[in-house]
């Protein structure tokens, strides 16, 4: 009987490692863990990308790093497509292949005596950095009240979400760009929502976005992560029970922030990837005059929903 139990833990085990052996590892770059980005996560703790023959190591990585990363081919994707898009109209070798959400999940928050956009200026005011798509949502919040970055208010940059909310609690900023669930935080502390970013930047900055190398040299790859973060997408939608339970696990919050997390989330995601071209159209208008590029640029050249297409058809998706 023991020798029969033994067989079979030796099967399990020399099974289990055939099965690693077979996985193709596969890079992925993270800004900072943040609902933004719980789709890659749940693909990962679901099993998602194991079931599509990928080994996926999930890496925090600073956006402007990231970008970088992907571009030299150090790493596979990026899940910051705001700043994949950028990247691309000014001319890097990246293209944006899906969305997490239609619009960005992030809000400003302030100190509460703080009351209003205007009274914001002359304060610190923290975002993730430069190049990062919290520069942009801060400038358009920034606007609403006819102030720029550098003019009207002291940035301060500070990459990592987590990182960006304990420096406002601890008081080394005035107000601070976050996404959820940090926001829920800071307002249960009495801190005050002044601006949604969704009300003034109407593209998301969450997805997937690759070196055009990649899709051209691992089509079959790109197809199989695509697949996995569908499925992930299919899953947080009609899970939400075993969905809260992941967004409280892996940002290590109390059930009723989880369960006020994933409701926005639900809210605002792209169910099947992909957001209106004329969301696009005006996502790299803004990128081409902010960068001064002078040449129009498709929407082809640097977002291609054709393959997340074929793959949410396969997978009976509309």
């Amino acid at each position: 009987m023991f020798l029969g139990i033994l067989l079979v833990s030796v099967l399990s085990v020399r099974t289990e490692i055939v099965t690693a052996q077979n996985l193709e590892k596969v890079r992925i770059g993270m800004p900072s863990l943040s609902l933004s980005f719980i789709a890659p996560q749940v693909a990962y703790a679901r099993g998602f990308f194991r079931e599509e023959g990928i080994d996926a190591e999930i890496i925090r990585i600073a956006t402007n790093v990231g970008i970088v990363a992907v571009t030299t081919k150090e790493i596979g994707y990026t899940t910051a497509v705001g700043a994949g898009l950028r990247s691309a109209v000014k001319g890097l070798p990246l293209k944006v292949m899906m969305y997490f959400n239609g619009r960005p999940l992030h809000v400003l928050v302030s100190k509460p005596e703080l009351k209003s956009l205007a009274e914001l200026r002359k304060k610190v005011i923290g975002f993730a950095g430069y190049g990062d798509s919290t520069e942009f949502m801060l400038r358009a919040m920034l606007r609403q009240a006819g102030m720029e970055l550098e003019k009207d208010v002291q940035a301060f940059q500070v990459s990592g979400s987590g990182q960006r909310l304990q420096a406002l609690l601890s008081g080394k900023l005035d107000a601070a760009i976050v996404p959820p669930p940090f926001n829920f935080e800071a307002e249960s502390k009495g801190f005050v929502r002044l601006v949604s970013a969704a009300d003034v930047f109407e593209t998301s900055v969450s997805g997937l976005a690759l070196h055009v190398d990649t899709l051209k040299e691992k089509p079959i790859q790109v197809r199989k992560m695509l697949r996995a973060l569908l499925k992930a997408q299919t899953f947080i939608r009609n899970s939400k029970p075993e969905s809260v339970r992941v967004i409280a696990e892996w940002l290590k919050l109390e059930p009723r922030i989880a369960q006020a997390s994933y409701e926005i989330y639900v809210k605002g995601m792209s169910p099947n990837g992909i957001v209106p071209e004329r969301v696009l159209e005006s996502d790299i208008e803004r990128a081409r005059k902010e960068q001064q590029v002078k040449e129009a640029v498709p929407v082809g050249r640097v977002v291609d929903f054709t393959m997340l297409q074929e793959v949410s058809n396969q997978l009976g998706m509309k």
